[in-house]
């Protein structure tokens, strides 16, 4: 296949380096699952459930995303190539579907490069914590400002894209070394958050935001949780579909090695540690979780305190809001100065880890899509220093930095459910229907990737078909619908047309560019690419 590799591909070899091992593709995954950041947002859906049962309903997103964990699983170890997903979907499905599936990608994580490091869910009630331990009335307005100040909030968006750009011209082994870095230190938070809550349990809890709250001027525990109405009797329907909205926000994400797959070190081991090990582990870790936000911070308090605040109608109590569960987990450490520091900066690498996982993506979407003619081949350029495709970053940066200007300046946000909707679309059952057509020909592997591809396949248009269909019966001012379609979804979704159309007009000019300089694009789609 070599010379017939030379003579298709833009280039004989990727120049990329397979340096990552079992561990790196473990931790690299679990960041992109990442259980702390992701699994509080789906929760708090649950006002539009009343009486689902949370654990079993995380379970339920567990066992429908567990098919496509399997199906990324084998298709890992048939086709271990960087950008695998386009590599696959261009390869079985067309060349058309690949392009778009890589466009979802470039520009997806692009334009939501600044919401994937969540000023608001992390570093702004990072600072409220810090300015109310520390009686500085400073810090506090700080973290106000990041997201009430329009030049604070771009500012510090801008920072942290060019953090994460500096980080992705590394090379795949410093860029492990960082991410590890960072998954680690996630997980140890995790586990501290885990054994405080458990320590202290429900009583401890209560006892502790009620002295907090009212010595501050606020609402007691007994306060907040008196004004839930809603009946508690167990609603199986809406246990499902709370299932399906854990699923979408988190156990879906289980593909970031594939995504680095020519980086990824030979053999079953990495693949399997990097897909189905870290799965298992996010899973466990996930159910624990939300059993202590069931039986120490409590549900009613939970979904009255993320839809109300915890303030009074004056605006006194605790100065910290309660978007996310680092604000409900700093309560009990308030007094356990190195406790608490722990927890809070073991957060910042919660949604941080979306960003980088989602730069990573981006930008190997970028090589494999050049790599096969489609790009111009600057875009496969690798520093020689960096080991790193420096071209790719740039350009993906720049995507990243124009579309914060965009949302924060002229008001071009996207519908973050609109989104994950259209992701699970056209990323995972895109995804799942290539990985069916390649069990055809996956010949020791044939049968376990037809039936997980399959069932992958189905889960995923069961959850998609689902929430539109509940979501359009119940879209009320007060409704389920309303919420999961909150933003701005006529931009949205023609956002996501335009990328559709673009990506076959681009295909389509390059297809006949190259063959005009002699170049049989087709016959590129008929080979995996070199490594």
């Amino acid at each position: 296949m070599g010379e017939n590799e030379q003579r298709v591909f833009a280039r004989q070899s990727s120049g990329l380096i397979r340096t990552l091992s079992s561990k790196d593709t473990f931790l690299l995954n679990f960041m992109y699952l990442s259980p702390a950041a992701s699994i509080a947002y789906p929760l708090t859906f649950a006002i539009f459930f009343p009486g689902s049962n949370w654990m079993l309903a995380t379970v339920i997103g567990a066992l429908m995303a567990l098919p496509t964990a399997f199906m990324y699983y084998y298709i890992g170890m048939l086709t271990p190539r960087s950008a695998g997903d386009y590599v696959y979907v261009s390869r079985y499905l067309g060349p058309r579907l690949g392009m778009i599936q890589a466009m979802v990608n470039i520009f997806g994580y692009g334009i939501g490069l600044d919401v994937q490091t969540e000023q608001s869910l992390v570093i702004v009630p990072f600072f409220q914590t810090l300015g109310m331990v520390f009686h500085d009335p400073g810090l506090v307005t700080l973290g106000n400002n990041l997201v009430n100040n329009t030049f604070y909030y771009f500012v510090s968006t801008t920072v942290m894209i060019l953090i994460i750009g500096a980080v992705l011209l590394l090379s795949m082994k410093w860029i492990a070394r960082v991410i590890s870095g960072l998954t680690i230190l996630q997980i140890v938070g995790t586990f501290v958050i885990i054994a405080v809550l458990f320590s202290i349990g429900r009583g401890g809890f209560i006892g502790d935001f009620t002295s907090v709250s009212t010595s501050l001027g606020g609402p007691s525990y007994t306060d907040i949780t008196s004004s839930y109405k809603l009946p508690l009797s167990f609603n199986g329907l809406g246990t499902l579909l709370l299932g399906i909205m854990i699923m979408g926000n988190l156990f879906i994400y289980n593909n970031a090695p594939i995504w680095v797959g020519g980086e990824v070190k030979k053999g079953s081991k990495a693949i399997r540690s990097g897909i189905l090990y870290s799965y298992v582990f996010a899973a466990v870790i996930s159910l624990v979780l939300v059993a202590s936000i069931v039986d120490v911070i409590g549900q009613r308090f939970f979904i009255q305190a993320s839809e109300n605040g915890w303030l009074t109608s004056s605006g006194a109590g605790i100065p910290v809001a309660p978007y996310s569960l680092l604000a409900f987990v700093i309560i009990p450490t308030l007094s356990n100065t190195p406790l608490l520091m722990l927890i809070l900066i073991s957060s910042l690498t919660w949604f941080v880890s979306y960003a980088f996982i989602g730069g990573l993506n981006g930008t190997r979407a970028m090589f494999a899509v050049a790599m096969d003619r489609l790009l111009p081949e600057k875009f496969l350029d690798v520093s020689p220093k960096l080991k790193s495709p420096y071209f790719s970053v740039l350009v993906f940066l720049a995507i990243a930095l124009i579309f914060n200007y965009l949302e924060i300046y002229q008001g071009f946000s996207l519908s973050l459910m609109f989104g994950v909707i259209s992701y699970m679309l056209f990323q995972y059952f895109i995804a799942s229907l290539a990985a069916f057509r390649a069990s055809k020909t996956a010949g020791s592997l044939s049968s376990r990737l037809l039936v997980s591809s399959a069932l992958s396949a189905v889960s995923v248009a069961t959850a998609i078909g689902l929430l539109l269909g509940y979501g359009g019966l119940t879209y009320t001012p007060s409704g389920f619908g309303f919420q999961l379609f909150s933003g701005n979804v006529i931009p949205s979704v023609l956002l996501l047309v335009g990328i559709v159309v673009a990506s076959i007009v681009w295909y389509e000019v390059a297809k006949y560019y190259r063959k005009k300089n002699g170049v049989d694009v087709d016959m590129v789609f008929k080979e995996i690419p070199p490594e």
